[in-house]
């Protein structure tokens, strides 16, 4: 199975509905598609993008603490498959020279990855498929759909990850205001 790295390229975040939007797109392409994930998996992958640290551990925490704890390490996330409208996953683990690819909900996967900074892979042939139906010209219909549903300008709803690098913390001096208060 040949692996395309990918990245995050949108969260589309809408807190009156369950089913939230994440867009992977491979690094070196324009081959995107989307995941619908339920609003817990997008609200934690948007923390982990903005650095937030919860005072205590959550699932995903408690995922990482566990591989860590048992001698592992988290090396990739891999999309590997897409059958009958949903996608399957694998945690890539190295633990004592052994490498272990754990089954995982894509979106779990992706709240992984970008909390321990590791890669997020796909299947070409997932890409493939899910790119047929997922074109990034979409999204201005789905977003016009969207507006019409819910009547505002939802422009302040969507995320971009590359909006919250490392090296600019504050918030302030980009213009951006917080949106969802403090957590």
């Amino acid at each position: 199975m040949r692996e395309v790295e990918c990245k995050i390229s949108k969260i589309i975040i809408n807190e009156q509905n369950d089913a939230q939007i994440i867009w992977i797109q491979e690094v070196d392409g324009q081959r995107a598609f989307a995941v619908i994930v339920g609003f817990f998996e997008a609200s934690s992958l948007r923390d982990r993008i903005r650095g937030f640290k919860p005072p205590r551990p959550m699932t995903h925490n408690l995922v990482t603490n566990c591989i860590r704890d048992l001698g592992g390490a988290l090396k990739r996330v891999v999309v590997t498959e897409l059958k009958e409208n949903t996608y399957f996953a694998n945690l890539i683990v190295e633990r004592e020279g052994q490498t272990i690819a754990v089954d995982a909900r894509p979106s779990d996967g992706l709240v992984l990855a970008m909390q321990e900074s590791v890669p997020i892979f796909v299947a070409d042939d997932v890409l493939n498929e899910a790119g047929k139906w997922s074109m990034e010209p979409q999204i201005d219909v789905a977003l016009e759909a969207l507006a019409d549903e819910f009547g505002e300008d939802l422009d302040d709803a969507f995320e971009d990850p590359d909006d919250y690098d490392d090296d600019d913390d504050d918030q302030e001096e980009s213009g951006e205001d917080e949106p969802y208060g403090s957590l």
